[in-house]
């Protein structure tokens, strides 16, 4: 009796090490199935997750591509920067679209970042995440980006799911539609959306509006890639730093 008492204030002891930094989200049974039913879903502009049968699904009439809800899937190594400036080193992670959360190994265990805003950045395999506020509708919100472009103002990518189409036989077959949104996150300001087009670029990118026409002019640049967006705010943060 004596020695079981030992081990449960123990494992007790470790628990409580970890909650700080995680909460458990599936069991150790299976620490990569995922449980949508247990996990928060975001019901919320831009990420609402709509549900329907195969019969009800049309691919031509839904925004967004088929794909994965897990950048990491195969959980990959990587590393955490905090922003009180530790690090974490070695992390097996993976970022799970549907939850917003971003996940990774202890034991047997599958865990999520408790509290997201203390992490600066998260990298692994080629992508970098860090956890902002950005403009949802008349609210802001919180959530995970990936970092597309650094600099004093950030281009975003929040990948959405905006379908999901579950397979009563089987539910690791359940599809995903995903959608890509860009978002632009300026200092001391919640991330706003922006749009692969010339108007959205010039009312968000709105405080050099002459150079960035001009710069538009002169290359060419028609705003409608990633690759444009991409230059685009490269300029821009350019235009920022000789001000």
């Amino acid at each position: 009796m004596k020695t079981t008492a030992i081990i449960l204030f123990s494992v007790f002891m470790v628990f409580a090490a970890i909650k700080t930094y995680a909460q458990v989200l599936e069991t150790k049974t299976n620490p990569k199935s995922t449980s949508i039913g247990t996990e928060k879903s975001l019901s919320h502009d831009p990420t609402v997750v709509n549900s329907g049968s195969s019969s009800q699904y049309r691919k031509s009439q839904l925004k967004g591509v088929e794909g994965r809800i897990f950048i990491g899937a195969d959980w990959p190594a990587g590393k955490v920067v905090l922003r009180d400036g530790g690090s974490i080193e070695n992390y097996l992670l993976r970022y799970n679209l549907l939850s917003d959360q971003m996940q990774f190994i202890a034991g047997q265990d599958t865990l999520a970042f408790a509290s997201p805003d203390e992490l600066n950045t998260v990298t692994f395999d080629g992508h970098t995440f860090i956890y902002e506020n950005f403009e949802c509708g008349d609210a802001i919100r919180q959530g995970y980006f990936e970092l597309i472009v650094p600099g004093k103002n950030k281009l975003l990518l929040k990948r959405v799911v905006t379908y999901q189409i579950p397979d009563p036989k089987d539910e690791s077959s359940t599809k995903y539609l995903i959608d890509d949104c860009y978002f632009i996150s300026k200092p001391g300001k919640a991330a706003s959306k922006l749009m692969c087009n010339r108007k959205s670029a010039l009312s968000v990118l709105n405080e050099h509006n002459e150079e960035i026409e001009e710069y538009l002019r002169i290359t060419g640049n028609k705003v409608r890639s990633l690759d444009d967006l991409k230059k685009l705010v490269a300029y821009y943060n350019a235009l920022e730093v000789h001000e």
